[in-house]
Order: structure tokens, then C-alpha cells, then sequence
């Protein structure tokens, strides 16, 4: 059975960031814009409801302006099909409006009594005596980034036949390909560590190429490059990898960042620059 893996650096039991706030906000933007189309929608509809008939294999339609008319005026779909869509689009958009101002509603009341604040600041408030005794669920992301720095570990040795390929933040690495990725890296602002060990599922300890931190989420991942892509033999490793990964909760898309090239078709820079506006900020 798979499981999510853990943050391995900071404590897994710190409290992320809250993320809640933004993604309801956004809920509420997109639901006003669609009050406001629908709305509008409405305000074009014909009068009356749609009535529909069963007959045989066949469907009826009929347009019902009068609630005291239980049959309505037969509409010819050859001629006048359009006026049952617009009936139809219109006791569906009345029950969407419904719906839509009772969500906002909802909302509205959530936003009012959520305050996920008084958890971050509960740490802040107490005398530094207390806050020596404690350890706290939630940290700002400066303190947060300084824990994540700051811990050690031993990396693997690079072989002295290794071309000279250092990063801007002065660690050597494998490959240009590398060396493109811990510079972005760095141009972002990206924590990362390389090559950091992680003990798989299995037991077996490998070595990403980069542990990277999103600050932002507090939420660690993972990145791979895999550069000989054209050879058979380092593929099947490579999907053996990702396989042994996925087993050990490290997913492709959610905590697991690859990229991929041949002799061929080398990394691209852009592709770069992709993961990490896409993961890691």
C-alpha cells in the first residue's frame, strides 16, 4: 500500500502554512463572476417553464406561460427548438442562482469566524521563558528556512575525474544539466540541498539529486534529473527508480520533481524555470 511521505528535514508535525483563506477567496471570486452571468442570463430568458412529454420514444416539449395551464403551447422543434433551450437554461440557471447565493452565504459566514492567525501568533505571545519549553507547531518562514539550512549531512563523494562543475552556491556537482538546476535553483531563492539522503521504503538509502523546500507551503520535494535518457539500459533504471519512489510515497506531480534528457534533446532551461514556478514557489 503506498503511503504520502513526511517532510525528512523539518518536523513533520509543524503546521503549513494556512492556505485555506486564498483558495475560499478564490471560490468567492468565481462565483460572484457567475452570479453576475447568470443574472444577466436571466434577465434575457423568455417568461413561462418548459413542460415535457412523453410520448411513445418521442419527447414533447411545451411552453407554459400560465401556472394555471397545466398543458402549455406545443413548441415544433424543427422551428422553435431554441425557445425549449432557453426555457430548459433557464430553471437551470435559477436553481444554480440558488444554489450559488447559498455557497456565498456559507462563505461569508466562514470567512467572518475563521482565524487561522491566532495559532501562528499563539507562539509570539508567550514570554521567551515559555517559549524555551516549547515547541511550537508553527514557525514564521524565516525561522522555518534557518532550521532547514542548518541541518547537516553527509553528501556522497564526487569522483576527482568529475569535470569541475560548481554551483553559485559553491557545492560540486555531477553535470552542466545539474548545474543549470542548483543555479535556478538559487536564482529563485529555492532552498535546496543536494544529493541528501533518503531512506526508501525498502530500507535502501539513495540520494536525490536535490531536496528542494517551497517556503511558502513548508512542503519538501524531491528532484531527479535523468540525462541519458537514449540509452536503454539507464531507462529501465530510471523507471525502476521512479517505481521504487512511488512505493515510498515520493509521487511524480506531488512531492517528486523529474526532468529528462538524450544526447538528442538536451534539458532545457525553460523546462527548469516550468517546475519550479509550477512546485517550489
Amino acid at each position: 500500500m503506498n503511503h504520502i511521505a513526511n517532510n525528512r528535514i523539518l518536523n513533520a508535525m509543524l503546521l503549513s502554512p494556512d492556505l485555506t483563506i486564498s483558495a475560499v477567496s478564490n471560490r468567492q471570486s468565481e462565483l460572484i463572476l457567475l452570479l453576475n452571468t447568470i443574472n444577466s442570463r436571466l434577465s434575457n430568458a423568455p417568461d413561462g417553464t418548459l413542460r415535457i412529454a412523453k410520448r411513445g420514444n418521442a419527447h414533447q416539449y411545451y411552453h407554459r406561460t400560465d401556472s394555471t395551464d397545466r398543458t402549455g403551447t406545443y413548441i415544433k422543434k424543427k422551428s422553435n427548438l431554441n425557445l425549449a433551450k432557453s426555457l430548459a437554461q433557464k430553471e437551470y440557471d435559477l436553481k444554480v442562482k440558488h444554489e450559488i447565493q447559498h455557497e456565498l452565504h456559507a462563505i461569508e459566514t466562514f470567512l467572518k469566524n475563521y482565524s487561522p492567525e491566532q495559532i501562528e501568533h499563539l507562539y509570539n505571545s508567550l514570554n521567551e521563558i515559555r517559549q524555551e519549553l516549547i515547541t511550537p507547531v508553527y514557525t514564521p518562514a524565516e525561522d522555518t528556512l534557518n532550521l532547514w539550512n542548518n541541518v547537516q549531512y553527509n553528501s556522497l563523494d564526487i569522483p576527482d575525474d568529475t569535470p569541475d562543475f560548481y554551483s553559485d552556491n559553491g557545492e560540486q556537482v555531477r553535470s552542466k544539466s545539474e548545474l543549470i538546476i542548483a543555479n535556478k535553483l538559487k536564482q529563485h531563492n529555492i532552498p535546496y540541498k543536494y544529493e541528501y539522503p533518503l531512506v526508501l521504503s525498502t530500507g535502501v538509502t539513495v540520494h536525490p539529486d536535490f531536496t528542494c523546500l517551497n517556503i511558502n507551503t513548508r512542503q519538501e520535494f524531491i528532484w531527479e534529473h535523468f540525462g541519458i535518457m537514449g540509452d536503454s539500459d539507464y531507462m529501465n533504471k530510471t523507471l525502476k527508480k521512479i517505481n521504487d519512489y512511488a512505493k515510498s510515497g515520493y509521487v511524480l506531480g506531488r512531492n517528486f520533481i523529474a526532468t529528462f534528457e538524450s544526447s538528442s534533446i538536451p534539458l532545457n532551461s525553460n523546462t527548469v524555470d516550468i517546475n519550479i514556478n509550477e512546485y517550489l514557489l
